[in-house]
């Protein structure tokens, strides 16, 4: 799922008629930073991670609260055991933000 992700984005960026060639270049570049960054990701992790990025909506019960206190929770122990992972991430969360995306 993740690798899938990262090739819509890659497609989406390349295809960009409107993203100067820097901009491309660095975003593509960060991907695939990201893509080789991943290999050495659990697969456990990965699910956690997953399902924290589509995990917006809470659970039957459960309130806002604490549906963002568990991807918090997640999102934080992703981060102590992957962190140049989560940098990468942050990257690449940052650059799209400032390029408006």
């Amino acid at each position: 799922m993740v690798e899938d992700r990262i090739r819509n984005i890659e497609a989406r960026v390349q295809a960009s008629a409107n993203l100067p060639d820097a901009a491309k270049g660095e975003l593509l570049e960060l991907l695939a930073a990201l893509r080789a960054e991943l290999h050495g990701v659990e697969k456990e992790h990965l699910a956690q991670a997953e399902g924290a990025a589509g995990g917006g909506a809470a659970a039957v019960g459960e309130s806002l609260d604490e549906a963002v206190g568990a991807i918090t929770g997640t999102m934080t122990g992703l981060e102590a055991t992957h962190p140049r992972l989560a940098a990468l991430a942050n990257r690449l969360a940052v650059a799209l933000a400032n390029m408006g995306i």
